[in-house]
Formats: structure tokens, C-alpha cells, sequence
């Protein structure tokens, strides 16, 4: 009997781990860095756009389709929205930093993209005597959340440090993503 309960509590949990997974198919992307500063707004952007492509996956940074100055919040627009699908992109990849020196947690409460992309984020790129740096990225299609990750990069004591991590760090991600 024990043996059946056992047996039993095994088969709910692997039917309800795999269940939680999502598999998102990714294959293209509008990448939008929300930082404040445009300098590392352009660093970032760039360098994940060819993170992105060097394992297939089609990514127009939002530096393409903004004007300078432009906010955010216009890339959910529904012009912008129609010139990205004529483009054969249908998803938005979020990235910004959730913050340093600690271990987070995922967001649960999502805002929509309109909100998401119109919200100011404080933190930059590189901070002075910071070990960790801790990178969000957020997956909308269709207007929602698709999938929610958080890349903690540890050991970090220059800007350079913290995108030659990242860019070890995020194939194994995008990967994930791809399936």
C-alpha cells in the first residue's frame, strides 16, 4: 500500500512539473533595454542582439524603431504594433535590471506591455562596489506574459565584467527559450 502511495505521489508531481513548463518557441523579438541612461541602453540592446542571433533568433532592438528621445511606451502602439508584425515580429523581449547584491525572486503580478514599457527603471547598468548584478527578462506575445526569468551574474566589478558574464551567461537561456 505504501508502495502505491509513493508511487502515486511521484506520477502527480512529475505530471505537475511538467505542466508548469512553457514552451515559448521563440524566434523573433523586439529587444527593448529598460534602462535610463541611452549609452547603456545601446550597450545592452546591441550586445543581446547578437546574443539572439548567433543562436537564430531574429531581434530588432527598440533603438531601431524609436526616435531619439521617443518614450517607450509608444513600441505598444498599434502603428508600431502593425509595422512590427509586417515584420514578421510578434514578441517583445523585455530586459531590465531588477537590482544588486541580493537574491530575488520572480515577479507573479505583471503589468500590461503598455504599462511595462511607460515604467521607469532606477537602476543602471554598473554601480560601484556591487559583487552581483541581477537581470529580469520579461517575454510578451500578444499583449502577455509568456514567460519570466530572472539572470543573476555574480562576481561583477566593471561594466566590462558584467556584459562579458552576461554574454556567457544568456546563451544558455535563450536556448531555453528556443525549444
Amino acid at each position: 500500500m505504501r508502495n502505491y502511495l509513493v508511487l502515486s505521489l511521484l506520477l502527480l508531481v512529475s505530471v505537475f512539473s511538467f505542466s508548469q513548463k512553457k514552451h515559448i518557441q521563440l524566434t523573433n523579438g523586439l529587444l527593448v533595454a529598460q534602462l535610463d541612461r541611452p549609452e547603456e541602453k545601446f550597450t545592452l540592446e546591441i550586445n543581446l542582439s547578437e546574443l539572439f542571433s548567433s543562436e537564430n533568433i531574429n531581434v530588432v532592438p527598440s533603438l531601431n524603431i524609436l526616435k531619439q528621445g521617443e518614450i517607450p511606451s509608444v513600441l505598444a502602439s498599434d502603428s508600431v504594433t502593425n509595422i512590427l508584425k509586417s515584420k514578421n515580429i510578434d514578441t517583445y523581449i523585455l530586459v531590465s535590471v531588477r537590482g544588486f547584491d541580493k537574491s530575488f525572486k520572480s515577479s507573479t503580478h505583471f503589468e500590461s506591455l503598455a504599462n511595462e514599457l511607460g515604467s521607469s527603471h532606477l537602476f543602471p547598468l554598473y554601480r560601484d562596489e556591487i559583487i552581483s548584478i541581477t537581470f529580469e527578462f520579461t517575454i510578451y506575445r500578444n499583449g502577455e506574459v509568456v514567460a519570466n526569468k530572472l539572470l543573476r551574474l555574480k562576481n561583477v566589478d566593471s561594466k566590462d565584467k558584467v556584459m562579458k558574464k552576461l554574454r556567457k551567461k544568456l546563451p544558455k537561456l535563450i536556448k531555453q527559450w528556443k525549444l
